[in-house]
């Protein structure tokens, strides 16, 4: 069996470093538009926590106290339906926001569980009270990232009656290769998770069956390379005629 080529981020649960901290607030889409010197007083407010893979960061259903921004590792954001599946819709990466971005407890909509060992900077809902009045740039990034979360809703489910399996399952792919994705000699594009095709299916909107088939096809002609948890993007122009429905 061919080695996953899929590399881990971190080798333990760890405590992360200012260095690393002020990293993390320069790539988030919540805290990038601050200054260095606002990234440190907000800094004030942080705590680093970290999950072994398989851990849970958030459950669906509990009261939120904060959110968290991940610093390092990957996480599976899950979210159950009517019908009692639990599916994926999105997969966390540094710099992105896990849990409801409020100045109050409130409950998760989704669960996150630490694909890797995960470590994330945990904001506190009461702070995020304070800091919003103290940098308006902090209040304009929460609503572009609820605004952005609104349009990925949106377009999943007009993409459920509009869109073959293919196609969003491409869609899928090539929304993790813009933010996973990592170009290797040959030109392909190695998505950097641990990725399974019940993951695939989940972002997709369709059964892991279907989204198997579609992965199988793209696989025969080119499009994609694959194997026991690893996909990678090896010929994009493809992926976006299949995207594009041509």
């Amino acid at each position: 069996m061919a080695r996953n080529p899929v590399r881990h981020n971190c080798a333990q649960p760890h405590q992360c470093s200012l260095d690393v901290h002020m990293q993390v607030m320069a790539r988030s889409p919540l805290t990038k538009k601050l200054n260095p010197q606002q990234h440190r007083e907000l800094d004030q407010h942080l705590t680093s926590w970290a999950w072994a893979a398989g851990d849970p960061i958030l459950l669906a259903g509990e009261q939120a106290q904060g959110s968290y921004m991940v610093a390092s590792g990957r996480a599976r954001i899950t979210r159950d339906t009517i019908d009692g599946r639990e599916i994926t819709v999105d997969i966390a990466a540094p710099g992105d926001v896990i849990g409801p971005l409020h100045t109050h407890s409130s409950p998760a909509t989704d669960s996150a569980w630490a694909i890797e060992t995960t470590c994330a900077l945990y904001l506190p809902a009461e702070a995020l009270t304070e800091v919003v009045d103290a940098y308006p740039q902090l209040a304009l990034a929460i609503m572009r990232m609820q605004q952005d979360q609104l349009v990925r809703s949106r377009e999943r489910e007009t993409a459920q009656t509009t869109s073959t399996v293919e196609q969003r399952v491409a869609a899928a792919l090539q929304y993790l290769d813009a933010k996973l994705g990592q170009i290797r000699q040959d030109g392909s594009s190695l998505l950097q998770v641990r990725l399974r095709r019940d993951d695939v299916a989940g972002m997709a909107g369709t059964t892991v069956e279907s989204a198997s088939r579609a992965m199988a096809r793209m696989k025969k002609t080119g499009v994609i390379d694959s194997g026991r948890e690893w996909i990678a993007i090896t010929n994009h122009q493809a992926l976006a005629d299949l995207v594009a429905g041509l």
